[in-house]
């Protein structure tokens, strides 16, 4: 069971946050300032930690702390795992200085509880070593030997449409823009087209069995882009 710190100042989110994460199967816990979450993570070491960057807790004090404060005063300790910061801000300079904090990833509020469980998920993944193995249905998706397993058929991936499947695989049930599949999968490369995306996804589609006009997997979301559907079971 991974045991997740939430930190959020608004008492209704964090109840929302630490009932719906228990429900799910996680240990929560949640603090509402910066010094109770030094002390919960102390006490209760998590597998992550989620921390809202704005916390009005006043200008002065021993608690006068923001998320990345708390980040920081976290790293500084030793703790070396994910940290995941929300946040109503969405400029390229605060994400940056987030990441320089050591953050894992950075969730821009409003934000789906689903969306949020599929980046917690994803980096508990990366942090314990990556899953490998997934099972969908009758469909077994292999990402260590590069292979879709079908009932009448083994497909074999390409080591691009290896990495575009794993990213829909951790980002499932989110709805992925083709900048963000270039940004993320193919790192933005020179003269790279969106057209690229398209194609890829379309082979990947082919190689799952997959329908467009009845997905079980992959979901088009016209003008917007992708989004990965299927559940493990």
């Amino acid at each position: 069971m991974a045991r997740i710190l939430f930190v959020e100042d608004e008492s209704e989110v964090l109840d929302t946050l630490l009932k719906f994460f228990g429900r799910a199967g996680y240990e929560v816990h949640g603090a509402r300032t910066g010094t109770d979450a030094i002390d919960l993570a102390q006490r209760h070491p998590p597998d992550v930690a989620v921390l809202d960057v704005m916390l009005h807790e006043g200008p002065a004090g021993p608690d006068a702390m923001d998320g990345y404060e708390i980040a920081r005063t976290l790293r500084d300790s030793g703790f070396d795992r994910p940290i995941i910061f929300l946040t109503a801000r969405s400029s390229e300079q605060d994400k940056l200085v987030g990441f320089e904090l050591g953050a894992d990833d950075y969730v821009t509020k409003p934000f789906s509880l689903l969306e949020l469980k599929a980046r917690i998920e994803a980096c508990l993944r990366r942090a314990g070593g990556a899953r490998t193995v997934f099972r969908f249905g009758d469909i077994t998706v292999d990402l260590d030997r590069y292979v879709i397993e079908r009932p009448d058929r083994t497909e074999r991936l390409s080591n691009r449409e290896r990495d575009l499947l794993l990213f829909f695989i951790e980002n499932r049930n989110r709805i992925l823009t083709r900048e963000e599949l270039l940004k993320r999968v193919w790192g933005y490369k020179a003269g790279i087209a969106t057209r690229t995306v398209d194609t890829h996804v379309l082979t990947v589609r082919k190689k799952l069995g997959d329908d467009a006009q009845q997905p079980r997997f992959i979901e088009t979301h016209h003008g917007v882009g992708y989004q990965f559907i299927a559940e493990e079971g």
